[in-house]
Formats: C-alpha cells, structure tokens, sequence
C-alpha cells in the first residue's frame, strides 16, 4: 500500500479511502473543510497552504484530491461558489502539490462525458453539457501542464452498503420500505460502482505506478428504473411504486448527460479489480430493511 494523504477525507468517498490507508499506516494524513471532526487536520481547499501539513517529511507518497462540491444543482445554481472550490482552489492546490515529490490523484467524473452514446473509453473527447462536468473538465485538461506525476480518475456513481448511508441504493431502499413512489428515469445509464471495491481498485492503480488518465467504474450498466424494479422485487415490494419517466421529464434534469456509461480498459489491462454484482449488493440493502 501506498502512504497517501486524502485531501476531503469527512466526505462519503474520502472516508473510506482515509480508513483504508490508516489500517496501514495510522499517521495517515486526512483533511476536512470543518476544524471540529476528529482525526482530521482543518484544511480550506480555496486557501491551500500545505506546509502545515508536512507530507514529505512524514513520509506520504501520493495525494488523494476528494475535496469539491459534488451536487450538480449547487455547481449551477452557484456556479462561482461553486468554481471557487472546484476549479481555482484545486488547480492551486495541484500547483503547490506540483513542487514535492509527491503524485497527485485527482478524482474527476464521468460527467467529463457528453453522454451520447456510452460506452466512453480511456481517452475519448470530453465535453462536458453541466458546470459540475465542465469544472472536471478544466482540472483534467490543466494537470499535465502543471505536472507529469499525476492520475486523473474517472468514476461512476458511487454506493455503499449500510443502512442510512444515504447513497443510491440505501435512498431507493428507504422509499421503498415506506411504500413511497420512486421516480425512475429509464433513458439515464451509468456504472454504479461499490465503494469498497472503487478504494481497492484505487489502491491497485497506485502500487501499478500508473500515471494519465483512467475510467475506475464497475462494468454493469445500469438505469434507475432498471436498477429500483430490481431492488423492489428483492424487498418483495410492489414494482408499481417505480415510476418510469424521462429523465428531462424533470424540468430541473435538462441537461444532464442521458449516457455517461464508461469501458475500462486500462483498469482491467493493468490491475485485476473486482466488482461486486449490483444485484448481489441490492440483496444486501434490501436485508438491511427487512
């Protein structure tokens, strides 16, 4: 395992990867925009001085950048806020990064993909139709002028397992267990992709020394709709409370890419991650509401 420090480590994704790299190495280093939780240093990523942080002296050898305003309708609705943190915050932080010895992983989005047709590779064209994707878009484009000790890592909608966790299964399994009506769009597809097995595929890519830019999802490809009816019928729930729409039936989606579906051909070349089955982990939500 490779000593990585994770800069966003209290959000969804960067906590898993900081517990995973501490079960190693304890004196990890993680960061949160908030001062007041535990275990993690208070790090603002649009003033972003990392010599409080002393990477090298403790012996780091990569950099995780987890931190950045995720939710779509916040990085359009609050596009300079939201550019602040996403853009100019993050290429200074890749800039400061840049002058250590120190690689520098930047998680980017499939959002980086028009959304055409699917199925986009390693080094297909981005254009990007939302500010979130864009925002990528500009980081992807900018690091390897900035550095060559970099990956750029495209990923998929992420989940987990556990009950309230509030990511995509765990949401469609709370409805569902109240008898609450889903609004499932059925011309969306993407990869959704286990958390647990995203940090171990992440970890095969750093001892593998790879640099560039690789897709990191799992291989199904899934709708909403597709993904609730099944997720409905594990829960032995009416499938009538999945309703199946488009997704610019929803005034607020237009826009949004329809298929961000990726292959990963540099991952399955280079490392032999596994994925677990979305239907295996929708069992597993499905029990925690039983």
């Amino acid at each position: 395992m490779i000593k990585t420090a994770v800069i966003g480590a209290s959000g969804f994704l960067g906590s898993y990867l900081i517990s995973n790299y501490r079960s190693q190495y304890p004196d990890c280093i993680g960061t949160s925009y908030s001062n007041q939780l535990p275990k993690l240093l208070s790090f603002d990523i649009k003033n972003p001085n990392i010599k409080h942080l002393n990477l090298e002296r403790t012996g780091h050898k990569a950099v995780i950048i987890a931190s950045y305003i995720s939710k779509i309708s916040d990085c359009e609705n609050e596009s300079l806020k939201a550019c602040e943190v996403n853009v100019d915050g993050t290429l200074q932080l890749i800039k400061n990064l840049s002058k250590t010895s120190l690689k520098i992983i930047f998680l980017s989005s499939d959002y980086v993909f028009d959304g055409s047709k699917g199925k986009f590779i390693d080094n297909h064209p981005t254009v990007p139709s939302t500010v979130y994707g864009k925002h990528k878009k500009i980081i992807e484009d900018e690091i390897k002028n900035l550095t060559n000790n970099f990956l750029v890592l495209r990923l998929s909608k992420v989940y987990g397992l556990k009950k309230g966790d509030k990511t995509i299964l765990d949401e469609g399994a709370n409805l569902l267990s109240h008898n609450k009506q889903i609004l499932a769009a059925s011309n969306q597809y993407f990869c959704p992709t286990f958390v647990n097995d995203l940090v171990q595929a992440i970890k095969k890519i750093q001892e593998k020394d790879l640099r560039g830019y690789l897709n990191v999802s799992a291989p199904e490809i899934w709708s909403r709709f597709e993904m609730f009816t099944q997720l409905a019928q594990f829960m032995n729930r009416d499938t009538k409370l999945i309703k199946k729409i488009e997704l610019y039936d929803l005034p607020e989606m237009k826009g949004r890419p329809l298929n961000t579906s990726m292959i990963c051909e540099r991952l399955d070349k280079e490392t032999k991650s596994n994925f677990i089955s979305l239907k295996d982990a929708m069992i597993k939500v499905a029990n925690n509401y039983k």
